[in-house]
C-alpha cells in the first residue's frame, strides 16, 4: 500500500484516537484521586464536627457540676447564716452567699449558651453527615463507571494499536527507524497536514519542492523545521493549485 496522503491521514488519525483513549485512561485515575481527597476532606470536617460537639457537651457537664457544687455551697452557707450570732460573720456570709448565686446565675446562663451551641453543632453534624453520604455515594459510582470504561477503553485501544501496526506498512522500509524517531518524540503529533504550504504542526512554511513532491506523492516528505511527516490536507488535495 501507498504512503498517500490519504493513507498517512488516516494513520495519524489513529495516532490521535489512541491517544485520545491513552489520556481518558491515565485522566481516570487523577479524577478518582481527585474525588476520593475532597471526601477524605468532607470526612475530616465531620470528625471535626462531631468531635466539637464531644468537647461541648463535656464542657456542659463540668458546668453542671460547677453548678451543682455551687448550688451546695448556697445551702449550706444559707443554714450557717441561720445559725450565726455574731452581725459580722452574719454580713460575712450574706456577701458570700450574694457572690455565691451571682456565679451561679453566670453559670445557668452559659448552660444555656452552651446547650443552644449543642444544638447547632449537632445539625451541623447531619448536615455534613448527609454530605459525606452523597460524596460518598458519587466517588462509589464514579469508580464503577472509571472500571468499566477503563475495559472498553483498553479494548479499543488494543483495536486501535492494532490498527496503526497495520496502517505502518504504509512507510518503506528506509524511512521507517526515522518515523519511529519522530513517533518517539511527538507521539500522536508525529505526523502534520500540509496547507497553504505550511506544517501544520509548527507553522513553518515548506519549500515549493517539498509541496510538489506532496501533491505527487512521490515520497515520504518530513518538516525541515520540526522533522514531523507531512501530508496534504484535504482542502489542498480538493484544489492543489490553490497556492
Amino acid at each position: 500500500m501507498a504512503a498517500t496522503a490519504e493513507n498517512l491521514r488516516d494513520l495519524h488519525h489513529l495516532h490521535q484516537r489512541a491517544r485520545a483513549l491513552r489520556d481518558r485512561l491515565s485522566s481516570a485515575p487523577k479524577r478518582l484521586a481527585a474525588r476520593q481527597a475532597a471526601l477524605a476532606a468532607r470526612q475530616a470536617e465531620l470528625e471535626a464536627a462531631r468531635k466539637a460537639v464531644q468537647d461541648a457537651k463535656v464542657q456542659l457537664k463540668k458546668h453542671e457540676h460547677s453548678l451543682q457544687g455551687l448550688e451546695t455551697k448556697i445551702d449550706d452557707l444559707k443554714v450557717k447564716l441561720n445559725q450565726v450570732r455574731k452581725n459580722e460573720e452574719y454580713k460575712a456570709l450574706q456577701n458570700q452567699i450574694a457572690h455565691d448565686q451571682t456565679a451561679r446565675a453566670k453559670l445557668e446562663e452559659e448552660i444555656l449558651l452552651a446547650l443552644e451551641a449543642i444544638e447547632t453543632q449537632t445539625a451541623e453534624v447531619a448536615r455534613r453527615e448527609a454530605e459525606v453520604k452523597r460524596v460518598a455515594g458519587e466517588t462509589a459510582a464514579l469508580r464503577q463507571q472509571i472500571e468499566e470504561q477503563a475495559v472498553a477503553h483498553k479494548s479499543q485501544l488494543q483495536e486501535l494499536e492494532t490498527a496503526i501496526t497495520a496502517a505502518e506498512t504504509i512507510i518503506p522500509e528506509t524511512f521507517r527507524d526515522r518515523y519511529r524517531r519522530i513517533v518517539a518524540r511527538y507521539g500522536a503529533d508525529a505526523l502534520a497536514a500540509c496547507e497553504d504550504g505550511s506544517c501544520l504542526g509548527c507553522f513553518t512554511a515548506v519549500t515549493a519542492q517539498m509541496r510538489n513532491d506532496l501533491i505527487n506523492d512521490e515520497s515520504l516528505t518530513f518538516c525541515l523545521s520540526c522533522g514531523r511527516l507531512l501530508y496534504l490536507a484535504e482542502a489542498e488535495l480538493a484544489d492543489p493549485q490553490r497556492n
